[in-house]
Formats: C-alpha cells, sequence, structure tokens
C-alpha cells in the first residue's frame, strides 16, 4: 500500500504590522509638524485635541519661541473708544479665508464683558489707555482705576495705584497719566506682561514699571 505523502506545512501567517497613529509619534516629531499650522489660533485648536498634542506644545518653551518667530501674531480687529459714555467697541477684521482667526475672535472677550461693573451703567466709565501683544489696558475717568485685561485668555490684573510721591515736584497741571503695556518676548511663555507708567510737565518726566510677575511696580 502506498503511504500518501503529507502536504508542506504553509509558514504561519505574518502578524501585521504595527499601526502608527498620530498621537504615537514622539514630542519633538510632533513640534515639526506643529511649526507647519498657518496661525497661532490653529496651534491653540490642535493643541487641545488631545492630551499628548497639549503636552508637546506646553513642554517646550523653545518651540512656542521658535513658532512665534514663524507665524507672527495676525491682527484680529481694532478697538475704538465712541464718543459718548459707552464700553470701548470693537471692529474685527473680516478675513473669509481665515477660519482660525474668526475663530479666535469668536470665542474671545471682545465686548469686555469681563470688565469690573460700574456703578451707573448709563455712563460707563472705562476707556482705552493703551492696547499691545494683546493686552489691553484701561482706565475708569471717574474712579482713576486701571487694569489690563487679555480679551483671549480673559485674564485680568488690576494695576495698583503710584504712590503721592510719585507726582511730587510737577509745577501746576501735568499732563496726566499714561499706560504703555507690553509683553516681551521672555514672558509671553508664562502669560506675563509689563505696564509702565508715564507722566511729565513742561520741565520734567517720570516713569515706573508694574510687572505682572512680581506684581509690584520698580
Amino acid at each position: 500500500m502506498a503511504s500518501q505523502e503529507q502536504p508542506p506545512s504553509l509558514p504561519p501567517p505574518a502578524e501585521p504590522a504595527a499601526t502608527t497613529t498620530l498621537t504615537g509619534l514622539g514630542s519633538d516629531l510632533l513640534r515639526e509638524i506643529f511649526l507647519l499650522l498657518p496661525s497661532l489660533p490653529s496651534l491653540v485648536r490642535a493643541a487641545f485635541a488631545c492630551r499628548t498634542f497639549l503636552d508637546a506644545v506646553r513642554s517646550s518653551p523653545a518651540f512656542r519661541r521658535r513658532f512665534r518667530e514663524l507665524h507672527p501674531q495676525p491682527l484680529l480687529g481694532i478697538f475704538f473708544d465712541p464718543d459718548g459714555p459707552a464700553i470701548p467697541a470693537f471692529a474685527p477684521l473680516r478675513r473669509r479665508d481665515d477660519p482660525d482667526r474668526r475663530a479666535a475672535v469668536r470665542r474671545g472677550d471682545f465686548f469686555l464683558t469681563g470688565l469690573p461693573d460700574d456703578d451707573d451703567d448709563a455712563r460707563p466709565g472705562w476707556v482705552i489707555s493703551d492696547c499691545h501683544d494683546g493686552y489691553l489696558v484701561l482706565e475708569h475717568i471717574y474712579t482713576r482705576e486701571a487694569l489690563a485685561y487679555n480679551p483671549l485668555t480673559l485674564a485680568l490684573d488690576l494695576l495698583p495705584p503710584l504712590p503721592d510721591e510719585f507726582y511730587e515736584g510737577f509745577q501746576g497741571h501735568y499732563n496726566g497719566l499714561d499706560y504703555h503695556v507690553h509683553a516681551p518676548e521672555e514672558c509671553r511663555d508664562h502669560g506675563a506682561f509689563r505696564v509702565i507708567y508715564a507722566c511729565h510737565d513742561d520741565s520734567r518726566a517720570r516713569a515706573a514699571v508694574f510687572s505682572s510677575d512680581s506684581g509690584t511696580r520698580a
């Protein structure tokens, strides 16, 4: 009797190659991809898509500085103080081809609803003294209080008043107190800024600086 030959055994099926997902990429490679995004609002939206993306952005100040170098802050719109008693108004820059810019305007507080309430709604007293680097400095024309406000992050800082000694030596009516806000590059990673108080008359000038890092003047 002839023996039946056994068919050759087949090799076991190869295991499928592991699939690499976007969240499985290393932080360095993710950051290289993020540099290709068109604007800062698009980076913010991407960072909040998942914890992996957020950690990649938050963990590297050098990346955030590089991103700002490659993507200057876009102009979102213009604030202006209307005639008569009214809260400062905002006119957005309308760009139909820039959904990230429109999203930033929609999500920000450009109606300034986060400002402290006025005692008299018919005569709101907040006026804009300066606007720079995403921050507004507003002064209340009745109480002389001043504050710094970021409509995108909703961060509000009351500015400490200057001591009486600051005004000593000015002759007659000085030209009021000016505010100038600035967020230096080294401060932006942790949302810090500085405000310069400036005052002068015909014979002298004086300045002081408030730092949000320390909450003190210099």
